[in-house]
């Protein structure tokens, strides 16, 4: 239990590393891209620094940039929760598993009950305590007397036939 317990925290740190150098990397690209900085060097945070501290009056575009910036760590932290509670399984095939499903999705078949071998319909509430009902019925002997008279009756005239 230890060993495989041991084991999904290994692959999910393998997993949570790769997933911290993507978002890294999109957000470079991101930044390198729309505001023409380099958000991995210190130089461009003592830049921001400067510009900050020498009064100046930051518009949407540089707030917007700020909250970027700031949005990083928490990313990474629910990426991080939701790669650690994920099966490992799921993070490695679930990609191929997308891909897989992408051509079929305009062909799907209906719902096949293996034990009977019949389609499954989906019933509503109404059918299903209906048959629930009968089955009851069915198992539930009719215990009138005349009921027993007329079935020994039926069974007389069967015989003498």
């Amino acid at each position: 239990m230890m060993i495989k317990k041991l084991f999904h925290i290994v692959f999910a740190i393998i997993f949570c590393a790769s997933f911290t150098a993507f978002v890294m990397t999109a957000f470079y690209f991101a930044y390198l891209h729309f505001y023409h900085i380099n958000i991995i060097t210190a130089k461009t945070y003592h830049n921001i620094a400067k510009y900050w501290n020498s009064g100046a009056i930051l518009t949407g575009n540089d707030l917007l940039m700020l909250f970027g910036i700031f949005c990083i760590i928490p990313i990474n932290l629910v990426g991080w929760w939701v790669i650690y509670h994920m099966k490992y399984a799921n993070l490695w095939f679930g990609p191929l598993s997308w891909l897989g499903s992408l051509g079929t999705k305009d062909y799907e078949a209906p719902d096949v009950n293996i034990k009977n071998l019949k389609v499954e319909e989906k019933k509503t509430i109404d059918q299903i305590v209906n048959e629930r009902l009968e089955l009851e019925k069915k198992k539930t002997p009719n215990l009138e007397v005349g009921h027993f008279r007329q079935d020994i009756i039926e069974q007389i005239e069967q015989n003498r036939k």
